[in-house]
């Protein structure tokens, strides 16, 4: 059975001395920041499905697709560029470009003249309130 002094010893043997623990320690904490922000979007999200505001209407079968609500926001598809080295020039990456929902969000609330960001929404939201009374508390006055 190894004891904690002996996988001690083992970590300072393999140099896991100085500087590496501060990076441990740093990639922890940022691991731990990633599960804080899925609980908060999740609690969000579950907050948001119990709204009745967001209750099916009766006869519509289905939402508006995710091309429909870039293209009303327009949403600014950023592809990533990499460097081909037979081409000796960067072309467009393979991969998919990645749509920032919180990013998507905020610009389709400036379009409906609301003045806040994702973000506020789901605070507003977690704290208690209704996606109704953000949409009415953060309204934009109508320009004369």
């Amino acid at each position: 059975m190894v004891t904690n002094q002996q996988s001690l010893r083992r970590v300072n043997d393999y140099g896991v001395v100085g500087e590496q623990p501060d990076q441990i320690a740093d990639d922890l904490h940022e691991l731990v920041q990633q599960k804080q922000r899925s609980l908060k979007a999740k609690a969000f999200f579950k907050k948001l499905a119990d709204d009745p505001m967001f209750a099916p209407e009766p006869g519509r079968t289905a939402g508006r697709s995710l091309t429909e609500w870039l293209f009303m926001a327009q949403y600014p598809i950023k592809q990533e560029m990499v460097f081909d080295y037979e081409e000796q020039r960067y072309v467009p990456s393979e991969a998919r470009p990645r749509i920032d929902l919180a990013e998507l969000l905020t610009l389709l609330l400036r379009k409906k003249g609301i003045n806040g960001t994702f973000e506020d929404m789901m605070d507003h939201v977690l704290e208690g309130g209704s996606f109704q009374q953000f949409l009415s508390e953060n309204r934009l006055a109508k320009r004369a």
